[in-house]
C-alpha cells in the first residue's frame, strides 16, 4: 500500500521546463503541476474529510431528538437505520478517508514532492554561470535550494488541508445550522468575516517577517559553510576568533530576525485573546 503511493512521482526525473518563471503564482504553479493529479486528489479526499467530520454532530442531533421524541420500546425499531449509518461513519468511512488522506499527504507528495523541487532547483542553478557563483556564499545559495522544497510544499498542503478543509466545514455547518433557524448562522458568518480579516491583516505582515527570517538563515549558513570550505586558511593564518566573530554575527542577527517573527505573532494573538490589542480589534 505505502509503496504504491510512494510511486506516483519521480524526484529526479529530467524536467520539461527547467527554469521557474517569475512570480509567486507562477512560481508555485510550475512545480504545483508536475504532481497536479496528487493535489486533486489531496482537494477531493479533504472534501470527504470535512463531510465526515460534520456529519459526526448531524447524526449525534438526530439521535438526540429521537431519543426525546420515541418511545423506549420503539427506539431500537424506529432508529435503527441512523444508528447503522453514523456507524458506518464514524467506524468505516472516516477511519478509510483519514488514512488515505495521510498516505497521499504523507507517503506520495511529502518525500517525493520536495525531493522533486530540491532537484530541479540545483538543475537550475547549477547551470548558472561561474560569476553567479563567487558573487554569492556556497552555503547561501545550497540553503536556498534546501529550504524552497518543504516550504513550498507545505505551502500547497496547508492550503488545500486547511483553507478548503474551513471552506467546506464552515458551508456545511451554515447550512444545517439554517435548516433549524436561520438566526443561528451568524456567529458563523461572523466568525468568517473575522478570520479572513486577521488573515487579510496577518499574512501580509508575517509574510515580511519570514522573508526577513529566511534570508538571514540562508546568510548564516552561508558564513558557516563558508568557514568550512576555507578552513585552510583560517588554519594557516589562525584567525579563529575572527572568524567567530564572523560567524556570530550571522547567527546573532538570525536569532534576532526568530524572535521578532514570534514576538509579533504572539503579541498580536495575546492581543486578540485578550481584547487588549486595539490597534487591531478597536
Amino acid at each position: 500500500m505505502f509503496a504504491f503511493f510512494e510511486r506516483f512521482l519521480t524526484p529526479t526525473a529530467a524536467p520539461e521546463n527547467p527554469e521557474p518563471p517569475g512570480g509567486l503564482i507562477a512560481f508555485l504553479w510550475h512545480f504545483a503541476r508536475q504532481a497536479k493529479w496528487l493535489f486533486v486528489a489531496l482537494f477531493v479526499i479533504e472534501l470527504f474529510v470535512a463531510l465526515t467530520d460534520s456529519a459526526v454532530p448531524w447524526f449525534m442531533g438526530r439521535v438526540v431528538t429521537m431519543v426525546t421524541k420515541t418511545p423506549p420500546d420503539r427506539f431500537l425499531a424506529t432508529s435503527w437505520p441512523w444508528l447503522v449509518g453514523m456507524a458506518v461513519v464514524v467506524l468505516i468511512v472516516r477511519p478509510i478517508v483519514t488514512l488515505t488522506r495521510y498516505l497521499i499527504t504523507n507517503q506520495a507528495i511529502a518525500a517525493p514532492f520536495t525531493g522533486l523541487i530540491r532537484w530541479q532547483s540545483h538543475w537550475h542553478v547549477v547551470r548558472q554561470s561561474w560569476a553567479f557563483f563567487q558573487n554569492d556564499f556556497a552555503g547561501r545559495i545550497s540553503n536556498r535550494v534546501m529550504q524552497t522544497g518543504p516550504a513550498l510544499r507545505e505551502s500547497l498542503v496547508a492550503s488545500v488541508t486547511a483553507v478548503w478543509y474551513i471552506v467546506v466545514y464552515g458551508i456545511t455547518a451554515l447550512f444545517m445550522t439554517a435548516a433549524a433557524d436561520w438566526w443561528l448562522t451568524t456567529p458563523i458568518l461572523a466568525w468568517f468575516v473575522g478570520y479572513i480579516a486577521l488573515l487579510v491583516y496577518f499574512v501580509p505582515r508575517m509574510r515580511d517577517r519570514s522573508k526577513l527570517t529566511s534570508e538571514a538563515r540562508s546568510l548564516m549558513m552561508g558564513r558557516i559553510v563558508d568557514s568550512y570550505t576555507n578552513i585552510l586558511t583560517v588554519k594557516l593564518f589562525a584567525r579563529p576568533r575572527d572568524e567567530d566573530d564572523y560567524v556570530r554575527d550571522s547567527v546573532e542577527h538570525h536569532t534576532g530576525r526568530c524572535l521578532d517573527c514570534a514576538r509579533y505573532f504572539q503579541q498580536h494573538v495575546d492581543g486578540i485573546a485578550t481584547g487588549q490589542d486595539r490597534g487591531i480589534i478597536g
